[in-house]
């Protein structure tokens, strides 16, 4: 594509050469210091200006990163040009009436220079110099024959006024001819709402910039101003508020200026006929039925008309047979399952993603999170979510057997286990990196945050010491993250980066900042096909960009560019959403981690045993280092220090660090109501196990031992799930107990369901995440939520981290 777009800029380039010539005379030599990005938006400007028929506003898009430094300075002067150019054009040479005290510019001795009116009579009209040198002492003369242009009377005699008057006469001379006039009133005038810097060019021209407090400048010979800039819209509104000002058009640079003023910029401005039309410049367009032409800057277009070279990553394909041939027997078992059953299984490919990805070996950690996920997704194939799921599908077939069912799932759940061997036992993904470790000097890795710690315990093990990582996203003030990289002075040409996987845009386009290297790697024809997604995405984006109708409005060259997208076998696995929001913020959640929960039973060799669920925070203690992971990923075995909460009235106090609104009471009175509900229906029916009956039904039921359990008087449970509250309440209206809470206040419970989780989920992770950090960095590194806490309740907390070596760790149910 990169090469199409060069030509293409070539070819618009020549044909914008061809038309300033033909229709304006305007030489190219005018264009001299103009990169191609500034050649074309003085053209846009000056084609939609000088469009004199009723039209659309214009909006000129740029993308999020498009922002050049030259693009005020570009804009500003390609401005002046063109208005300068319009007023001539509307220019009627006419000899002023002249009275006395009046200031002209006209020719004395061979030079331009600022005269006065000394006396106006019907036989003669005498002149002086308004402000001569310092021994310059010259007699009235007279002004007949001369050639002189009317300038302000208010023009004071600062240290600046004759050079910005002799600045804008050379300008002129410069950009123009000998004859173009010294014009000091304009017809046609522009209203600029714009950041500061805008204005900071050529303080001798028709510019003038009113600041908050309306000062203005009185050393410019002009009666009104060409363009008048103001940095807010509510400085512009001097303009817009008075009778006597008109303008062509009022344009905004920078989505802040007008995203938020836009329907007041249209009613004030151009409703009201203060001006006729408004171009925007900014990445976002307004949300408003208003009508536009558009000019959409592609990325790579702007880049390249800067005269820089667009940097993407190189793909690098690995050669996976093993992995290849099992996933193709993965697909093979879900189309015999299709083919025995008319049920089509094919979703659960993408949870095969996450041995893409994956770079950690020869550990008993890494067999931890090899095992973490077989484990959940164990426990996903077995949970009511998928279960639920996967009976409906089964049921529009008339396949009711249970049995049935679960043979299917076991016989895909074994392709997974196989998968997981492969890959742990030959990571040809490691296995490059560290070949490229031995060669290359300025060598980056990116790893997701939260293996940032196995993966540099990983590297000493195996003595690899030139590889630098850098993690996804920020984990404290030490370690090093993309985006803070991106912008440090380690980003160079001589650098180059690593990234094992790659399926995110919000990560595809952070890339596009690297300066150096960057390699994607990729298994040949596996995840390979999920980077070319993304990559293609982007292009398609180009391409409609570069393809918008309305370009042809301003140039008549079109863009042509044809993506081929290959066909194969394991297409399925890649089906993503790459437009959904939420796979573009967090791309690994949507795709391969079953959302469901797994819950682990640790026991521990002094005996006690506690419950975990598998996301929960802990160090691994190895060789006397610490290594941040979860339970979820520790093994039979290790050593890990952790929170176990063994102060509840501590937890408490945490709590309503996070309760800003004192509502913890009412969740407490909220959290009994419900179980009250249930304990008064199971009375009326009999027991707990025939309400259970006649509250649920095929289309949603939850597991009869976690509904036993909201009967226990110990039960943690504080809000169940959404469907099953809205299953109780429906079920209390039709048996007439509408006087319950449940049924009087059910969105109540359902806000303070969410913020009650809300509030014990900051709890937990302060927990489980910021107080191991804190006490691991030996009390120095604390985290804002851990400032909240006083010393006293923080010191008794940390008292509860413990340090236990696991001797089992048994799955269990989630209750």
């Amino acid at each position: 594509m990169i090469k199409q777009i060069e030509n293409y800029l070539y070819l618009i380039s020549e044909e914008i050469n061809s038309y300033l010539i033909n229709e304006f005379e305007i030489s190219e030599d005018n264009f001299s210091d103009y990169s191609t990005f500034d050649f074309i938006n003085f053209h846009l400007i000056n084609k939609y200006i000088f469009d004199d028929k009723q039209k659309p506003d214009l909006f000129i898009n740029l993308p999020k990163d498009g922002y050049r430094n030259n693009l005020f300075s570009s804009i500003f002067h390609s401005l002046i040009f063109i208005k300068l150019f319009q007023n001539y054009f509307n220019y009627e040479k006419k000899t002023p009436n002249l009275n006395k005290g009046d200031l002209i510019y006209c020719k004395f001795q061979n030079k331009k220079r600022v005269c006065e009116i000394k006396s106006v009579s019907q036989v003669n009209t005498k002149i002086n110099l308004k402000f001569p040198g310092k021994n310059e002492y010259i007699k009235n003369f007279n002004l007949k024959g001369r050639n002189y242009t009317k300038i302000n009377p208010n023009l004071s005699n600062g240290r600046n006024t004759g050079r910005n008057i002799d600045d804008y006469a050379q300008f002129l001379l410069e950009n123009f001819d000998t004859n173009f006039p010294f014009i000091t009133d304009f017809k046609n005038r522009t209203l600029v709402i714009a950041d500061k810097k805008f204005f900071n060019e050529g303080r001798h021209l028709p510019i003038r910039y009113t600041n908050r407090n309306g000062n203005v400048r009185n050393d410019l010979p002009f009666f009104n101003y060409l363009v008048e800039c103001c940095n807010t819209f509510n400085t512009a509104q001097k303009y817009l508020f008075d009778s006597d000002q008109y303008f062509d058009e009022i344009i905004i640079i920078g989505d802040s200026k007008y995203l938020q003023n836009f329907d007041s910029i249209l009613h004030e401005a151009k409703y009201q006929g203060k001006v006729k039309n408004i171009i925007l410049i900014g990445t976002e367009k307004p949300n408003t039925p208003n009508e536009f032409i558009e000019w959409l800057w592609s990325n790579f277009e702007v880049k390249i008309s800067n005269n820089e070279t667009p940097n993407l990553p190189e793909k690098v394909c690995l050669i996976n047979d093993a992995l290849h041939s099992k996933l193709i027997e993965l697909k093979e078992e879900i189309g015999k399952i299709k083919t025995e059953s008319e049920v089509s299984l094919h979703f659960m490919l993408k949870y095969t993603n996450f041995y893409f990805r994956i770079i950690l070996v020869n550990s008993n950690i890494s067999k931890g999170i090899f095992q973490e996920y077989i484990d959940r997704l164990d426990s996903f194939f077995k949970s009511e979510k998928f279960e639920n799921e996967l009976n409906t599908l089964f049921y529009d077939k008339n396949i009711y057997s249970s049995e049935l069912i679960e043979e299917y799932i076991a016989r895909v759940f074994a392709k997974f286990t196989e998968l997981s061997q492969i890959i742990e036992s030959d990571n040809l993904k490691w296995e490059y990196i560290k070949q490229q470790a031995s060669i290359e000097r300025n060598l980056f890795l990116l790893t997701e945050k939260k293996n940032y710690d196995v993966i540099s315990n990983q590297l000493k093990r195996e003595k690899i010491f030139n590889l630098k990582l850098i993690s996804d996203k920020r984990i404290d003030n030490e370690k090093e993250y993309l985006d803070k990289w991106l912008n440090s002075s380690k980003n160079t040409k001589n650098t180059k980066i690593i990234i094992p996987y790659l399926n995110s845009i919000e990560l595809f386009n952070k890339t596009k900042s690297i300066q150096g290297a960057c390699e994607v790697l990729c298994y040949e024809n596996i995840d390979e096909i999920s980077y070319e997604n993304v990559a293609n995405n982007y292009h398609k984006e180009e391409n409609h960009r570069l393809n918008h109708q309305d370009r042809l409005k301003f140039v008549r060259t079109d863009f042509h560019f044809v993506n081929e997208i290959r066909k194969r076998e394991l297409d399925d696995i890649f089906k993503f959403d790459l437009e959904n929001e939420k796979f573009q913020n967090n791309p690994y959640d949507s795709i391969d981690l079953p959302k469901e929960k797994v819950v682990y039973q640790i026991n521990f060799d002094d005996d006690s045993y506690d419950r975990f669920d598998s996301t929960k925070g802990v160090f691994l203690v190895e060789n006397k280092e610490l290594i941040k992971t979860s339970i979820g990923e520790i093994y039979d075995g290790a050593v890990i220090r952790f929170y176990q909460n063994t102060s509840p009235k501590e937890f408490k106090r945490i709590l309503k660090i996070f309760d800003t609104d004192n509502l913890l009471k009412t969740f407490d009175l909220y959290s009994e109501s419900w179980k009250s509900t249930l304990k008064k229906l199971s009375l009326k029916f009999g027991s707990c196990e025939e309400l259970y009956k006649k509250l649920f039904n095929e289309k949603y039921k939850i597991n009869y031992n976690t509904f036993r359990l909201y009967f226990d008087d110990n039960s943690q449970t504080r809000f169940p799930r959404i469907k099953t509250l809205e299953v109780i309440k429906g079920f209390c209206e039709k048996n007439n107990l509408t006087d319950e809470l449940i049924v009087k206040e059910f969105e109540r419970f359902i806000l303070y369901s969410k913020k009650d989780h809300s509030i014990r989920q900051q709890a937990g992770k302060i927990l489980g995440n910021d107080l191991l950090d804190y006490v691991a960095s030996s009390k120095t590194e604390i985290s804002d939520s851990l400032k909240k806490i006083s010393d006293g309740i923080l010191d008794k907390l940390t008292e509860t981290i413990h340090e236990k070596t696991v001797v089992k760790k048994t799955i269990i149910e989630d209750e």
